[in-house]
């Protein structure tokens, strides 16, 4: 499992101060457990169980993981993040949300140390903030990668409106400006069935008008991604004339996949297959299967552990910009990632296609960052 020491082998030295190599490296972990949301509390737990999960397995790395609680709370992750730097932390891992990020970077950056964010919210990554979270960006380039590759045509976007909605829609325009692919319809809906329901005509006439032949749906299966997805099917919007293509997991919820308006589609995720590994080995260590987000502390803990080993090659800082942000990344539990000097962060992902109410796999994850696709 910890092939995750290999990946970053290649890393160039930062120019930081000389690195002790005997000294144990102290990791800051911010989970948002110490609230009265029970869903949150199973998160941060399961969070936090992951990561002390990885470091018993980091052979031979002195890795001193302490766990702060946030209550996922802004304030609170500021006063956890002074602490755990008040208590010789070189790395903060955590904390979740978005606003304890933006809040716990500018106390970290005073101190110089980085921070590994759980967060996929691309608005409060760079500087000293590397995003661990599977982020829009990465999810639309694969996609729409794999769109381009097949010569699929003109693209549209539907997306629900609000801050969610906007920076999906964001994301594939990012994308497609990328690969060269043309969007030639984005239409946005109320997130709610009325809403839907008011909308959804209008959206049907113009994705027919458009000459699309694929529509990217950024809603969540356990959202408004099954209604909205029948409703434009019922409207006219046909199978073999619109291809429609899924931003988000449409297997997280096993009924959204048996939706016949899904039947034929493709979506991008990480291959379950890659993390069973992982999940057999929470089990078999906490008698619970772990969070689906558990992961992501896991991967934390692992490359930090690679970079302290590498610094202990090469003698300098461990979390140099350099190290962070080598190209060849690091092997985590859901495939390989790769940190990016925007804060941003690249996965290899699988693409999937909908075939009688089952997720398969039609384009796999690339293995490497040099494979082509990835």
């Amino acid at each position: 499992m910890l092939g995750l020491l290999a990946l970053a082998a290649c890393a160039v030295p930062g120019s930081e101060s000389r690195f002790d190599p005997e000294a144990p490296v102290i990791v800051g972990v911010l989970v948002p457990t110490g609230s009265t949301n029970p869903e949150q509390e199973a998160l941060g737990q399961s969070l936090a169980n992951a990561a002390q999960l990885a470091g018993q397995s980091v052979e031979g790395i002195a890795l001193d993981i302490q766990v702060f609680e946030t209550a996922g709370d802004a304030t609170t992750a500021a006063r956890a993040a002074e602490t755990a730097l008040a208590g010789g932390a070189d790395i903060l891992v955590g904390p979740f949300y978005a606003d304890e990020t933006a809040a716990v970077a500018a106390i970290a950056d005073a101190a110089g140390r980085r921070v590994l964010s759980f967060s996929n919210n691309t608005a409060v990554a760079g500087g000293n903030v590397h995003l661990l979270g599977i982020t829009f960006e990465a999810l639309a380039g694969r996609l729409v990668g794999f769109a381009a590759a097949q010569n699929l045509g003109p693209l549209g976007t539907v997306y629900p409106e609000g801050i969610e909605g906007e920076a999906a829609r964001d994301a594939i325009r990012q994308a497609t400006a990328a690969v060269g692919a043309e969007i030639v319809v984005e239409e946005a809906y109320p997130f709610s069935v009325q809403g839907i329901t008011e909308t959804a005509g209008r959206i049907a006439r113009t994705v027919r008008a458009s000459g699309a032949a694929a529509i990217i749906l950024t809603d969540s299966p356990a959202g408004g991604l099954p209604f909205i997805t029948e409703t434009l099917r019922g409207l006219g919007v046909r199978p073999r004339a619109v291809q429609f293509l899924g931003l988000q997991r449409w297997n997280a919820v096993p009924r959204a996949v048996a939706q016949p308006g899904l039947q034929g589609g493709w979506f991008v995720a990480p291959d379950p297959a890659l993390a069973a590994g992982f999940a057999a080995r929470y089990q078999a260590a906490y008698g619970t299967p772990p969070h689906p987000l558990a992961s992501l502390a896991f991967d934390a803990i692992a490359a930090t552990g690679a970079m302290v080993a590498e610094a202990r090659i090469d003698g300098a800082a461990p979390f140099s910009a350099e190290r962070l942000t080598d190209p060849a990344g690091f092997a985590g539990v859901n495939g390989i990632f790769r940190f990016r000097a925007d804060g941003g962060t690249d996965r290899a992902l699988t693409v999937f296609e909908v075939i009688d109410g089952d997720a398969r796999p039609l384009d796999p994850a690339p293995r490497s960052f040099q494979t082509p696709g990835a």
